[in-house]
């Protein structure tokens, strides 16, 4: 039976991308418990006592032992907060490797029997690898960096103002998003490689699948096929500014942190009812990128000059995608969407 390339994309980047969210989730959860509220009552409580001693936080601190009290508590408060945080989350971290690549096999089959119409064995679920093992461990000395460069700004011979408690403050919180980021990036690892065990068991190829609002680079890649032994090339990107010529080749995602993309196994064989799967997600990344359908985190100049580039390189673009890509070049923005 023909499959259709819309279900496939959906499955990919709605599915079984919502289910690696949710358990990217799970874990930082687990790991992060109740540290952001935790973080948000120290900062109150220290600015409830600077304004005690000092009238309010635009009034400079005086010398003393008020103020080195003051600096003394919230510095032990930020470590013992982040301690905690280096103690619990590489172990949870770990145990997250398991059911991630748990998961990539059981999305990976289910993508199989979607595409080609026919049920094939699933492979085993691969054990996690030393790389993942080390990864999971290596989110305790991110965290101990960032509790070193908290403690560094919150030393007494560099706190005089509320401005500079709270960059030390911040400083500390900041290890959150970066333990989010970095659970993200080894749970979506451990996810592709369990979906390599499928490609190796399965398919003589393998596809590149993005978000459907994926950054330049991704974008860049969404529809490339290559062997399972073969890396993707280097360096892409739908930005000129961004691309490295000599870039090594890439194994496969996350590119960064936060990438959910993923290759899923591909046989050209398997027949289409409509536009073949890699060549409708080419141009679903057209779209995208003539749309200027883009992340907060990149700005408009980014988008605008990958929709140059993109009229630049591709000859047949659909009429809608070129129009709106040309319309963005002229006025300097992209239209809203309809």
């Amino acid at each position: 039976m023909p499959y259709d390339s819309d279900h496939l994309a959906r499955l990919v980047q709605d599915d079984h991308t919502g289910e690696v969210v949710d358990l990217e989730n799970q874990l930082a959860g687990r790991a992060l418990l109740g540290s952001d509220r935790a973080f948000e009552e120290l900062i109150r409580r220290t600015l409830t006592a600077w304004t005690r001693a000092y009238g309010g936080p635009s009034q400079p601190a005086l010398p003393g032992d008020m103020l080195r009290r003051i600096i003394a508590v919230a510095r032990a408060a930020a470590a013992r907060l982040l301690d905690d945080l280096a103690d619990r989350t590489p172990g949870i971290l770990a145990d997250g490797l398991g059911p991630a690549l748990a998961m990539g096999v059981r999305q990976g089959a289910e993508f199989v029997r979607t595409a080609s119409g026919r049920r094939r064995r699933t492979p085993a679920v691969p054990r996690a690898g030393r790389v993942l093992r080390d990864e999971a461990r290596r989110i305790r000395d991110l965290v101990i960096e960032r509790r070193d460069r908290a403690l560094l700004l919150l030393h007494p011979d560099r706190v005089s103002r509320w401005s500079h408690m709270l960059a030390g403050l911040g400083a500390a919180r900041a290890a959150l998003p970066a333990i989010r980021a970095h659970i993200a990036w080894v749970i979506n690892a451990a996810v592709h490689e369990g979906l390599d065990a499928v490609v190796r068991a399965t398919a003589p190829l393998r596809v590149w699948v993005s978000e459907a609002d994926a950054c330049v680079r991704c974008l860049a890649y969404t529809g490339r096929v290559v062997r399972p032994d073969e890396p993707f090339p280097g360096g892409l990107s739908w930005d000129p500014r961004q691309r490295k010529a000599r870039a090594a080749g890439v194994d496969g995602p996350p590119l960064h942190a936060h990438c959910r993309c993923r290759t899923v196994p591909w046989d050209d064989a398997w027949r289409a009812s409509g536009t073949p799967f890699p060549e409708a997600l080419r141009r679903e990344a057209e779209r995208s990128i003539g749309y200027g359908t883009g992340r907060p985190s990149e700005s408009r100049a980014v988008r605008l000059r990958a929709a140059r580039e993109l009229l630049r390189t591709v000859d047949d673009l659909l009429p809608a995608v070129e129009a709106r890509a040309r319309t963005a070049l002229r006025t300097g923005r992209f239209p809203a969407a309809a």
